[in-house]
């Protein structure tokens, strides 16, 4: 347990009471009574959580214990309300098409079903400002309190910690390392592949430093 505590250090962020970034970094204490990590997801419409919306949402909860083990992950396309404020190249790049979102969930049953997965968890994921700005607009616009913990972890700054500089990999967005790390991954700019490609990411390099460090 020892690797994994330092694996995740690298990437703890606090968070207010709303789930928005405070700049500051966590510390491992506020770990303490907390037993899952929720790593997500966001396919969003385009880049401002005051104008845009979330188009794709998926979470994979983790026990916080030797190998990060799986315990439930989910995934929903959520159906548009404002599509005409949406970016063209934030739709092509997730795909969006009516027919592909025939069967996409409203917001607000998106939402409900996304924090009963992720109850209490810590939110994971890959760059985790854009990601954690919408999921604090929406539940903020639904009226309801932030679900999650108050501390959030970025894999890809503990990425950056553990391979900056050692030729293995080139740049830091999430295909790059997968790819270059041998993860095979489920597509791109879905959201529960992405959010499947950070957690195999997060087991693999929590794998390394134990090995490295004997434990």
């Amino acid at each position: 347990m020892d690797a994994l505590w330092s694996v995740l250090a690298m990437g703890l962020r606090r968070l207010d009471a709303e789930g928005r970034p405070t700049g500051e970094p966590g510390e491992l204490g506020e770990l303490a009574g907390l037993v899952s990590l929720y790593v997500v997801d966001l396919e969003m419409s385009g880049p401002n959580p005051q104008v845009h919306e979330i188009l794709d949402i998926a979470g994979v909860r983790a026990a916080i214990a030797a190998g990060l083990p799986e315990e439930e992950a989910w995934g929903a396309r959520v159906r548009p309300r404002r599509i005409g404020n949406a970016v063209p190249a934030a739709l092509k790049v997730v795909g969006y098409s009516p027919k592909a979102w025939k069967e996409s969930l409203e917001l607000e049953a998106a939402l409900e079903r996304f924090a009963v997965v992720g109850r209490d968890g810590v939110v994971t994921g890959w760059g985790m400002a854009q990601d954690l700005a919408f999921l604090s607009e929406a539940f903020r616009q639904m009226g309801r309190p932030w679900p999650f913990a108050l501390v959030a972890i970025d894999v890809q700054a503990i990425a950056r910690a553990l391979l900056r500089g050692n030729g293995e990999v080139d740049r830091f967005n999430l295909g790059h390392v997968a790819d270059r790390l041998g993860i095979g991954r489920m597509g791109e700019h879905g959201a529960l592949a992405d959010a499947y490609a950070t957690y195999d990411i997060l087991v693999r390099l929590t794998e390394r430093v134990a090995k490295l460090s004997g434990g």
